[in-house]
């Protein structure tokens, strides 16, 4: 995993974080925030993935379904 601080503002700070491949996604992204004191967090662009399941959460309703793909994909 590579990752750069590219902004910082008014507290909030913006992160580019690139997996290598094989990376498991989540676990490397939490241990990325743990690692920086991160307590919450929006990911935008994520980009591609070997294999993935799609989650969705409606704050009305709680979580909505999952959608999993094991194909290549790009997000």
């Amino acid at each position: 995993m590579k990752s750069q601080l590219v902004a910082e503002s008014a507290g909030q700070r913006t992160f580019v974080v690139v997996l290598d491949p094989g990376e498991e996604a989540f676990a490397q992204l939490t241990s990325f925030a743990v690692d920086r004191g991160v307590g919450s967090a929006s990911l935008t662009a994520l980009g591609a993935f070997e294999r993935a399941t799609v989650g969705w959460f409606d704050p009305g309703e709680g979580p909505t379904g999952k959608s999993p793909s094991r194909n290549s994909a790009k997000c």
